[in-house]
């Protein structure tokens, strides 16, 4: 992959960071709903203000790469590869002042499989995480490897829903649970192994959401299937779904799927 390329994926999450923060502490409007994205849901102004500036860096950029995001759908540069963008991850937390959310950036070709280079980045603590298709992956700088095995009761952090609540139980009874709302960020401190796993059980995530994150998570060495555990893959299409499960290990998904009805 060009370098420029991957230098552009960290402009656009270092800029978004710059901007959101600066919008943040002038306290303007950022949960005013101002439109509907191309994933159907509606786009907040701190959605379309991250958006407008990966457009801009874009759009400015030497080489032509174009762009899949959650609010605009995708936008032909004419370019070999393709930017998939979270612009914000995790805007509920971002709109209620919660310093937990992510602008998540990777780029690949034509799906999920095909990604080669992701950064997520805590937009409040700034911490980041990066990784490069089989150069590993890298928390500030420093690179971080799964734990082999847990010890004890997992830490999980899981999407609340029906079929949480129908599988659910026994994982609630013998692990330690927590919901964080920006998943790009919770498979990433699974990565780190920060968190042994990270559930979501209802076909929800789109490849925005997991598209950095799912690299990050493998080249630390963790694993990642849906929540009947199969490979997940998906295509550059915003509207398509899945559900997930991350691990730390192979042993810690065994554990996990042992504790799920």
């Amino acid at each position: 992959m060009h370098g420029e390329v991957k230098e552009l994926c960290l402009r656009i999450a270092r800029r978004i960071r710059e901007k959101v923060l600066e919008k943040s502490k002038k306290a303007l409007e950022l949960d005013k709903n101002v439109g509907i994205g191309a994933d159907g849901t509606p786009t907040k102004q701190i959605d379309k203000l991250a958006e407008d500036i990966a457009i801009e860096c874009l759009r400015s950029s030497k080489i032509p790469v174009n762009l899949l995001s959650e609010e605009i759908g995708f936008l032909d540069f004419g370019g070999e590869y393709t930017i998939i963008l979270d612009p914000i991850d995790g805007t509920k937390n971002a709109v209620r002042g919660i310093p937990f959310y992510a602008v998540s950036v990777a780029v690949g070709r034509k799906s999920l499989k095909d990604v080669e280079f992701g950064v997520v980045v805590n937009i409040p603590s700034g911490d980041t995480f990066r990784a490069e298709k089989g150069r590993g992956s890298f928390l500030n700088g420093k690179a971080i490897v799964t734990p082999h095995s847990t010890k004890g009761k997992l830490l999980c952090s899981i999407v609340p829903c029906r079929e949480f609540e129908k599988r659910g139980n026994l994982l609630l009874k013998q692990s330690h649970i927590r919901s964080l709302g920006a998943a790009s960020l919770e498979i990433s401190y699974v990565a780190s192994g920060a968190i042994d796993c990270f559930i979501c059980l209802k076909e929800h995530l789109r490849i925005t959401d997991i598209a950095a994150a799912v690299l990050i998570l493998k080249e630390a060495g963790g694993v990642i299937c849906n929540g009947s555990g199969e490979e997940i893959e998906m295509p550059l299409d915003v509207t398509k779904r899945t559900s997930v499960i991350a691990a730390t290990s192979r042993s810690t998904l065994e554990k996990v799927f042992s504790l799920l009805l």
